[in-house]
């Protein structure tokens, strides 16, 4: 029970983050915001954020890799997606003469964000405790069948069943998911950050290694609450190269 609770909670923790609101200020200086803006400001449309699937705009979507070169992924942009990444990148090199730092790091929790939850997977942790529900009610059933015997130790096994699958599911369906959209958009993210340059080494070797942290947490044999821990230190990290790549 108490692991069907910890799922229960990293459902709960799992939700959405904040709408991102995109506006315009009476002297013309359009903001990203994680809060509403003020009364006399100028709502925009969102701008489209950069998915990554071949012939498909809008929303990121899970990424099929199409090659691999010198260890990167290669993925071939539509171009209402490379009209979205220039800009993005003209956003940002805009954000940087004007020392912006709120609107870089509201870039960066935008497009997480987007990578993390669009396309329906902010339904996805909903299953795993679905799972269990479900996996206790079949204990139940079954365990109304017997006069006697060991009801509440077959209830709690249908119950563990249920948090062992609900925890594959939870890895299948959007750990690896989000961890690959994760990586391929902000690989791509890497070369449109406004400054016309590549990154300086040790900021490549860190976002790297976030990466790289990030798919092995979504294996299966990791706890759970592990993937979402390396999210917030992949945000934290991005959040560093963007102000200061």
């Amino acid at each position: 029970m108490i692991a069907a609770a910890g799922l229960l909670v990293l459902a709960l923790l799992g939700q959405p983050q904040p709408h991102t609101y995109y506006w315009r200020d009476t002297a013309g200086q359009t903001h990203i915001t994680n809060t509403p803006p003020p009364p006399d400001a100028q709502v925009l449309e969102s701008p489209p954020p950069p998915g990554v699937e071949p012939g498909k705009a809008g929303h990121p979507e899970m990424i099929r890799q199409s090659a691999i070169k010198g260890g990167r992924r290669q993925v071939t942009l539509s171009p209402a997606q490379q009209q979205a990444w220039e800009n993005l990148n003209l956003r940002l090199a805009k954000a940087r003469s004007e020392g912006d730092r709120q609107t870089l790091e509201a870039v960066a929790d935008s497009l997480i964000h987007n990578c993390l939850w669009g396309s329906g997977l902010w339904m996805m942790p909903v299953v795993p405790i679905l799972c269990v529900l479900l996996m206790g009610l079949l204990g139940w059933w079954l365990a109304l069948g017997f006069r006697t015997g060991p009801k509440l130790p077959l209830m709690t096994g249908f119950v563990l069943l249920g948090v062992a699958f609900g925890h594959l599911v939870l890895n299948g369906f959007l750990y690896h998911p989000q961890a690959a959209r994760l990586r391929q958009n902000l690989e791509l993210l890497e070369h449109h950050m406004g400054t016309g340059m590549a990154l300086r080494p040790e900021h490549r070797t860190l976002l790297q290694q976030r990466y790289q942290a990030l798919e092995q947490a979504a294996e299966p044999l990791h706890a759970p609450w592990r993937f979402p821990a390396e999210v917030r230190a992949l945000r934290a990290a991005l959040k560093q190269v963007m102000v200061a790549p």
